[in-house]
């Protein structure tokens, strides 16, 4: 439950929140911790740190796994660990995932995600990208920023300037406010017009990403959080604990009430149901894994 949406704060639809029946949002949960598992092993075989993160890490902290109404796990690794992952899962010839990262045509997302091949959940843009979208877990990283708040301040806003551009590259928005939809739009036609392609803004984007990856810094950042891009001390993340998601151990970060705090407030409180969103979902199909 990390985001529902694309982009970043001028992105989010009046509409967020998908009313699943039991039965559905069961089956989508239960295939959700299915590929976690594989996920984590891979992790544990390859030496390679994680940590479950955002909506998943108040869902194993508030009710021992899944927020009830939430529809996706979140995971969030340093861009060291991320860039070996990618790796190891790029190499495997797998006919249970695909791995969709900035190399995948016409994505857009700064953060990755593994998909569960032959199943279907389909998010409102799906029309306009030439990939599939199935049940899947989101993976987010964490790359350093400078330790001096206006470096940081400034550096933080460019990355999120990408971002959106990122986003505006690939789709054209549409149930939003009238005056964010305008302006999504027409960066969506200017960057059309002059030939600024997505491949072009990835490749930006991740160098400026980069640039403090290899500096000795104590905060880190998650450029792609919904709301506003969200900074953490390191000594947040590591070293790592451990908690219980369902029935698995994960690793977690080593203070997670201070990063709950940060994003979500008074974490232990239930939101009203106005307050609760999830995916804007067109189509879920479960494939081979119906019953």
């Amino acid at each position: 439950m990390q985001r529902s949406l694309v982009g970043s704060e001028m992105c989010i639809r009046d509409r967020h929140y998908t009313d699943y029946s039991s039965e559905t949002i069961h089956k989508l949960q239960k295939l959700e911790l299915m590929i976690l598992k594989d996920f984590i092993a891979i992790c544990e075989e390859n030496n390679i740190e994680y940590f479950i993160y955002g909506g998943s890490a108040l869902g194993a902290v508030r009710h021992g796994g899944f927020i009830p109404w939430d529809d996706d796990i979140d995971i969030i690794m340093f861009r060291k660990d991320y860039e070996k992952f990618k790796k190891v899962a790029l190499s495997k010839s797998n006919n249970k995932y695909n791995f969709l990262t900035s190399k995948t045509k016409d994505y857009f997302f700064l953060f990755s995600k593994i998909m569960l091949k032959d199943t279907i959940f389909e998010e409102w843009w799906v029309d306009q990208v030439d990939f599939d979208l199935g049940i899947d877990i989101d993976i987010f990283v964490l790359d350093k920023v400078p330790d001096n708040k206006l470096k940081r301040f400034i550096h933080v806003k460019r990355c999120r300037v990408l971002d959106r551009l990122l986003a505006m590259s690939v789709i054209k928005f549409k149930g939003y406010p009238i005056l964010v939809q305008t302006l999504a739009n027409a960066g969506h036609g200017f960057l059309k017009l002059f030939n600024i392609s997505r491949e072009s803004l990835f490749d930006k984007t991740h160098k400026l990403l980069d640039k403090y990856n290899d500096k000795d810094c104590k905060y880190v950042c998650d450029i792609s959080a919904l709301h506003h891009p969200q900074i953490y001390k390191i000594s947040d993340f590591k070293p790592g604990k451990t908690i219980m998601f369902e029935d698995v151990e994960v690793h977690c970060p080593n203070n997670l009430d201070s990063i709950l705090t940060q994003i979500y407030g008074d974490y232990m409180k239930l939101p009203p149901e106005s307050e609760r969103y999830n995916h804007i979902t067109q189509k879920i199909d479960f494939g081979p894994y119906e019953d």
